[in-house]
């Protein structure tokens, strides 16, 4: 389980450093004597850069889930964050350059402490961006904050047969053009099909495949090739190296029986998915405690689950606990690669993996690494200040901050 703290933190700074080659071409001119000319190659166009790493206050304690959308209609991607023991979510409105206002905060209306992961959606098919929130598994009801276009959000009713969840993942699962919902939570997979109005019907529990069914890591995609949505999950506490679930979707919103294949690994906690080696079939980036793998998808719903992809966590004590590495997938250089990020909670350590470097070790060129603060919960990705690259977001759980690292042109 991930655990949770308090503590005040301050700047961050980026300590990772790129190195780059620069190579000389001299050249001699005939008639007129000898001439040397130095030629300087741009950097390659794959190349990462980041400002400095900016860090803010979250608006809450123990700020956990993050998503990014644009909350007031303004064209400029904003951030939310929900805030674990205060019961809030806080969104920072952009100001365009990839700084933000000051948070506006939302109370959440639950009936104790412990507001869970949310994920973002037009779930009223309004044009404005609108949240669900999950609460403690078990013991209190998903919650859906419609969007009032302006950063601020109005709760409804808790959703029927929802018990809190551990990950969320949103799509159109029966393609009826209404945005439907996954949770993960301990015990149950459970699917919410949307009616478009902001409302779910009620929770429908998909058979579980392993015990004791703690789903800690969730994916939608499809992952066997019929054009219809899937479900992948991770058992974290599972038997001695955790099992990983697959749910084949039958595109109305039920699905097949599951099947279940253990890990290589102890405590998955993350996941996240994408094509990383090119072939049109989705992949599984997954993350434990102290390392992170691909496992390539072999295009029917099963996975060629070894470490030849092993994602490199330099100073990671995570291993020690049962806290999970956080782990994105997204194309960070722009070079219609899937590239890798990992959040360590307990070492503080943000890496960032480009696609032709996974498997490699440090100091390979395509391995960046932050060296942050312990605590970090989640990451987002997205265009914060409209260059067309783009950029990261981690929140800490211990510091109650969120930092934010804009990519740069080399």
């Amino acid at each position: 389980m991930r655990a949770f703290g308090g503590a005040t933190g301050n700047r961050l700074a980026q300590t990772s450093t790129l190195f780059l080659l620069t190579f000389a071409t001299f050249g001699c001119s005939t008639g007129g004597g000898t001439t040397a000319s130095l030629t300087v190659p741009p950097p390659p166009s794959n190349s990462l850069s980041f400002a400095p790493i900016a860090t803010i206050s979250s608006g809450g304690t123990r700020p956990g889930s993050v998503a990014l959308a644009d909350f007031n209609g303004d064209g400029k991607m904003d951030i939310a964050v929900s805030n674990f023991t205060s019961n809030t979510i806080s969104v920072f409105l952009n100001k365009g350059d990839g700084t933000f206002q000051a948070p506006i905060v939302s109370p959440v209306q639950i009936i104790a402490l412990g507001l869970g992961p949310i994920a973002v959606g037009d779930f009223n098919q309004d044009g404005k961006p609108d949240l669900v929130v999950g609460t403690i598994a078990g013991l209190q009801a998903d919650i859906v904050l419609l969007g009032n276009g302006d950063g601020t959000f109005h709760q409804l009713a808790p959703i029927p047969n929802s018990f809190g969840f551990f990950h969320a993942r949103v799509g159109d699962l029966n393609g009826d053009g209404h945005l439907d919902l996954v949770t993960g939570d301990n015990g149950n997979i459970s699917v919410f099909l949307g009616h478009g109005d902001g409302t779910f019907s009620a929770g429908t529990f998909l058979p579980t495949a392993s015990f004791p069914s703690s789903y800690l890591g969730i994916v939608v995609g499809d992952f066997n090739g019929d054009n219809k949505l899937d479900i992948v999950a991770c058992d974290t506490f599972s038997g001695p190296f955790g099992t990983l679930v697959f749910y084949a979707g039958k595109g109305d919103g039920t699905f097949q029986s599951p099947t279940a294949v253990p890990l290589i690994s102890s405590f998955p906690g993350s996941l996240a998915s994408g094509d990383f080696n090119g072939d049109s079939k989705r992949d599984l980036l997954i993350g434990f405690p102290g390392e992170a793998f691909v496992a390539l998808g072999n295009g029917d719903g099963t996975f060629q689950l070894r470490l030849s992809s092993l994602i490199p966590v330099s100073g990671s004590n995570s291993f020690l606990t049962s806290n999970a590495l956080y782990v994105q997938a997204a194309d960070l250089n722009q070079d219609g690669k899937l590239d890798a990020l990992v959040a360590d909670y307990d070492g503080g350590t943000l890496t960032l993996v480009l696609n032709g470097a996974l498997g490699k070790l440090p100091p390979d060129a395509g391995i960046y690494q932050f060296t942050l603060k312990p605590g970090l919960s989640d990451i987002a990705v997205g265009d914060l200040n409209n260059d067309g690259l783009p950029d990261i977001v981690v929140s800490n759980a211990l510091t109650n901050e969120i930092s934010i690292a804009l990519s740069q042109k080399p």
